[in-house]
């Protein structure tokens, strides 16, 4: 069975065909909610109705997909992507830009120029003219507490356009816990990348406990070394930084909690804690959640990018593939040897698997043959896991008429079937049956069912009776067939007011009472 032709003839139908309804079947798109009740039965309850919608939405994203995956599983930019061996020199190149974008973020460090800005790309630092103490509204609860600290922020993105934080990220506590999570972050990731030589996660950090030059102040301190200056990076100008580096060079939304390989736009930045009263309960989920996704990453996360690469399940997939092509060979001197299958090679080794590492090695068309298939299903499913894939946005379901709009529209000649000047129908119209009596029969019935031919030359004879075009006609009433005339004679009847005066009316003399 081909499965995309049947996923192509379900998106045709608008959704699944457990839920098509007989009058909607020329709709395209993912129905609403509203539209896929109607299409249920009565008795179904709104608990269940929103669980079948959201089988059948699924259902039908899945689909869509697939019928695009097959359409570009060939071209090469949906490859790189995804596919297993493209993305090992995607992350090759990736890795070299970054190493780029990590000197030059530096080098401005050094020089004084570093935009802290939330965009991804650093603007002009002597173009913004806009600098101020760093000490902003939603600072203020850091601020009391380091009232010397002065940070010289040049910024050329708009602060109003950026997302948001959770109003406790401008909290002190919140702050030190941030800047400790930060650095960690940034040795992690530049050590996956091959970075070296990054003075915010390898430089000098000094702890202000034993530093009297920086009594007062709590957490680590990062002392940058410029051509002719010497400077210490703490609290919110050194996390402003570890945030700005993270977002340019890595990709990475601390505060959106997201690792993205193509980021673009704004990241995440504090907010103004006076802004919303929020509960308690409300900032520490949020905090919980920031820091339970950060933990999992420096812990037991991957670089998603090489995490696509599946390396360990496509190394799996060659070894057991790879073992039929393992022989034992019997030695006269040595017993018995291990050799390699592949064709024309003649290596003999002491055991089996320095025959696989030779055959992982040296025969890599033969590996990568046999792990096609594996590398395949692994492509597919990097794309259907992706949930901001190209193709997976539905189209939404447009809406049909409303049913009083269904009754003002008159249908048109063409849909009547009417051609020409015979005035006829060509197709049949789906009406309710229209009932006429039996022959004999009364005016209260019996009734039967017209049959077509018999409501198709009852509605040609209205049509010419008005003398009008049957586009034009109205709901059609039953006609009834001509009942024969009442033999009996109609006797003529008529009345007399008995209470009638006449036409000469008495005078009445009052007086003589």
């Amino acid at each position: 069975m081909d499965n995309s032709h049947r996923a192509s003839d379900c998106l045709d139908y608008g959704y699944d065909a457990p839920y098509s309804g007989q009058g909607n079947t020329q709709r395209k798109g993912l129905m609403t909610y509203k539209q896929f009740t109607q299409e249920l039965e009565d008795d179904v309850s709104p608990g269940e109705a929103e669980n079948r919608y959201q089988e059948y939405k699924a259902s039908y994203i899945s689909t869509q997909k697939e019928v695009y995956f097959d359409q570009h599983k060939n071209e090469d930019w949906l490859k790189d992507m995804y596919h297993p061996t493209n993305l090992l020199s995607v992350i090759k190149r990736r890795n070299e830009l970054c190493r780029t974008a990590a000197k030059k973020l530096i080098l401005d460090l050094r020089s004084g120029t570093l935009d802290l800005g939330p965009g991804m790309t650093a603007g002009a630092a002597s173009k913004s003219g806009n600098e101020s103490d760093g000490i902003s509204a939603d600072d203020e609860d850091y601020d009391n507490k380091r009232s010397h600290h002065r940070v010289l922020i040049k910024e050329t993105e708009p602060l109003s356009d950026a997302p948001k934080a959770h109003p406790v990220s401008s909290h002190y506590r919140r702050i030190q816990t941030d800047i400790e999570q930060t650095l960690a972050l940034v040795q992690k990731l530049d050590e996956e990348k091959g970075i070296v030589g990054n003075i915010l996660s390898t430089g000098d950090h000094g702890n202000s406990d034993g530093d009297k030059s920086h009594a007062g102040s709590t957490g680590p301190i990062v002392i940058v070394r410029g051509l002719t200056t010497v400077k210490g990076l703490e609290g919110l100008e050194l996390l402003d930084t570890l945030l700005t580096y993270l977002w340019r060079v890595h990709g990475v939304d601390y505060y959106g909690m997201s690792e993205s390989k193509n980021a673009k736009g704004l990241r995440h930045v504090r907010a103004d804690k006076k802004s919303t009263n929020t509960s308690r309960s409300s900032s520490a989920d949020w905090e919980k959640k920031l820091d339970s996704f950060w933990q999992e990453r420096l812990t037991t996360g991957k670089d998603p990018l090489v995490a696509l690469t599946a390396k360990d399940k496509i190394d799996a997939s060659a070894d057991k593939n790879l073992e039929s092509y393992v022989t034992k060979v019997k030695d006269d001197k040595y017993g018995w040897k291990y050799g390699c299958g592949a064709k024309g090679c003649i290596k003999i080794f002491h055991a089996p698997e320095f025959v696989l590492k030779h055959l992982n090695l040296k025969h890599l068309d033969l590996v990568s043959k046999l792990t096609l298939k594996v590398q395949d299903d692994i492509y597919f499913q990097n794309y259907m896991n992706d949930p901001s894939a190209p193709g997976g946005i539905p189209v939404i379901q447009q809406h049909a008429p409303e049913k009083q709009d269904r009754i003002q529209q008159r249908p048109t000649s063409t849909e009547l079937g009417v051609s020409g000047e015979q005035n006829c129908f060509a197709v049949e119209i789906p009406t309710p049956p229209i009932l006429i009596p039996v022959p004999g029969a009364g005016p209260l019935g019996p009734f039967v069912p017209a049959s077509p031919e018999v409501v198709m030359q009852m509605m040609r004879g209205q049509g010419s009776q008005h003398g009008m075009n049957s586009a034009m006609l109205g709901p059609m009433m039953p006609m009834y067939p001509p009942r024969p005339p009442n033999p009996r004679p109609l006797r003529r009847c008529s009345y007399k007011d008995l209470d009638d005066p006449g036409e000469e009316v008495t005078a009445v003399d009052y007086r003589s009472l």
